[in-house]
């Protein structure tokens, strides 16, 4: 039965006074007392009535099934409002749950720290739920949820270094109170560690405490994290795999076949190669060799799958020597003890082989992660990630709830936004844009996320079709009309307006915001807007004394500039009766 709204203002009635708090803490005793059939008062000590920064609102464990529970309770049914307790628990609350030494000012922590020490030996099953009033489907299908869940998932080294053992089963599930729905997302049965040769040359340590260690690491156990892993392993990196067929992975690929088939020395390889950079949550060297937990690799991952994609289609082919692919070795840089940030900067400055463009290097970014789960309640899929739209397969669409074959690209969304904002002078200069913290966050703006996506799918599909309607406009007069060829992005901006200044504006929503597709209807709606609205817009500009010259002249930047679309703005409000508008409210 659903804990409800009177049993929480019965239960901080009652118990305020002695264990303080808020109504919505009670949740969390009153959830545990229901669902283990204890009574109130003995799990009261189990909850935490005071604000902290580790994650973790209640604990129960239950003796009989030798399972730990760690529970974060919401009342709400929004499921953003789980990041907070994520980030506290991956920053603080598991380290100082299963870590050794202080564990902060919250007495429920000792306590449990207290009763886990009793019972050591016998647990066999860590269980975090995340409880609140919502649909557990909802919170799953979150990137941002993901990814944090991914980033705790890499904390189960904690939970085995506390019980000495590595057989511990992690969940990490959501409850809804209201139906008492669960949904197990995720289930970590082992701790990804490896025992690799590897004999440090060098190390170095900042003073921030991060570590480096470099020395030579061979591929083949690279491989065979990967074999086991999958693309887990390249969570920390900003793309998915490239095609074979750019230069340096052709290169790697030619190298590989010379040394399988042809006989070529594999210590050659090493002399070609830049090396690869690995993270690993921690790292314990002895001699010889280095034990790495929950790695991976932040630079280096088209080397990996290449070398994975040619071993797999080669393997079995007469000639082939296994043992001198296992023979290649890199330069490996193995870094730990670092924050999130640090690594990110980490891959930043590691990923120059292949051109990286500045909106890769965003692509993990939280407010990309919050843009990702937008488009995915509307069933598109957001390719912030260079190349992963592309490596999607059938089951994967299914999985994520992809129901469009077209994907929303992180460049053009900036771009789009851009256009809405009427900065059309920044539209070319996309570098400058995702490089300057202060731009990029005027484009990516956080109040978007709260407007209506099929809003935003409308702004985005009309860029693609600007050309028809120059064409358009010039068919009404080629002479008068040609210069307005430069004037793409300043087409983008107006016709953005001339949508969100329409009158039946839902009815336009309606109709053509719920798909990428351009459908000819849509087509015909905007060369028509084009012809009987901004074509004399684009006039009245066009006759202005200060531009008259220019056009004359044939030096028409200034149809590219923000200046003209305010000026156009002016025009179209004398016209039309139209307001500068957004896509927010």
């Amino acid at each position: 039965m659903a804990i409800s709204k009177e049993q929480l203002n019965e239960a901080f009635r009652i118990y305020k006074e002695k264990h303080g708090g808020t109504r919505q803490d009670y949740f969390a005793p009153l959830f545990l007392a229901e669902k283990f059939s204890v009574p109130l008062e003995s799990v009261l000590s189990k909850c935490a009535f005071r604000k902290h920064d580790l994650g973790i609102d209640a604990y129960f464990i239950d003796r009989e099934t030798k399972i730990l529970y760690l529970y974060v309770f919401r009342w709400t049914d929004n499921r953003d409002a789980f990041k907070e307790a994520y980030q506290n628990l991956i920053d603080r609350g598991i380290e100082a749950i299963f870590g050794p030494g202080a564990t902060g000012a919250e007495s429920m922590i000792p306590k449990l720290k207290r009763e886990l020490a009793e019972c050591r030996n016998s647990i066999k099953k860590v269980i975090i739920s995340f409880v609140f009033n919502g649909d557990p489907q909802k919170a799953e299908s979150s990137r941002v949820l993901e990814n944090f869940r991914e980033e705790l998932e890499t904390k189960k080294y904690y939970i085995d270094s506390f019980f000495d053992r590595h057989d511990i089963t992690l969940v990490i599930q959501y409850i809804s109170n209201t139906a008492r729905k669960y949904n197990q997302v995720a289930t970590t049965r082992k701790t990804f560690s490896y025992r690799i040769p590897f004999y440090a040359q060098t190390e170095k340590q900042t003073a921030g405490g991060e570590k480096m260690y470099i020395g030579f690491i061979h591929l083949w156990d690279v491989y065979q994290m990967f074999i086991e892993m999958k693309h887990r392993l390249f969570e920390k990196n900003i793309r998915a795999g490239l095609s074979d067929d750019l230069p340096p992975n052709m290169a790697i690929k030619k190298s590989l076949r010379d040394i399988a088939f042809n006989g070529k020395n594999p210590e050659y390889f090493t002399f070609h190669h830049n090396g690869i950079t690995l993270y690993a949550e921690n790292i314990e060297l002895d001699d010889h060799s280095i034990s790495i937990v929950e790695p991976r690799i932040l630079n280096g991952a088209q080397t990996i799958t290449t070398f994975a994609r040619f071993v797999e289609e080669n393997q079995q082919q007469s000639g082939f020597s296994q043992n001198a692919i296992e023979k290649i070795q890199v330069i490996g840089k193995l870094i730990t003890r670092c924050s999130a940030d640090f690594v990110t900067q980490i891959t930043i400055s590691n990923n120059k082989q292949n051109h990286v463009y500045p909106w890769n290097l965003r692509a993990n970014d939280r407010i990309q992660l919050e843009f990702d789960d937008k488009f995915r309640k509307a069933g598109i899929y957001y390719e912030r990630q260079e190349n992963a739209f592309s490596n999607l397969t059938s089951a994967e669409y299914e999985e994520m709830g992809i129901s469009q074959e077209k994907d929303i690209k992180i460049k053009k969304l900036a771009q789009t936004f851009l256009a809405i904002q009427g900065e059309i002078d920044k539209i070319p200069d996309m570098t400058r844009v995702f490089e300057n913290d202060v731009l990029y966050e005027r484009t990516f703006r956080t109040s978007y996320l709260e407007a209506d996506t099929r809003k935003i799918i409308l702004c985005y599909k009309i860029q693609f079709r600007t050309g028809s309607m120059i064409r358009e406009i010039i068919s009404k007069g080629e002479n008068k009309y040609y210069s307005i060829r430069s004037a793409r992005n300043l087409m983008w901006a107006l016709a953005i307006q001339a949508v969100l200044n329409d009158e039946k504006q839902e009815e336009l929503l309606e109709t053509y915001g719920g798909s990428l597709s351009i459908e000819t209807n849509f087509n015909e709606y905007l060369k028509e807007i084009a012809s009987r609205r901004i074509r004399f817009i684009l006039s009245e500009i066009l006759d202005m004394p200060e531009y008259k010259p220019l056009v004359e002249q044939e030096k028409l930047g200034f149809l590219k500039t923000r200046n003209t679309f305010l000026k156009a703005m002016q025009i179209a409000r004398k016209l039309y009766g139209w307001e500068n508008k957004t896509i927010v409210g």
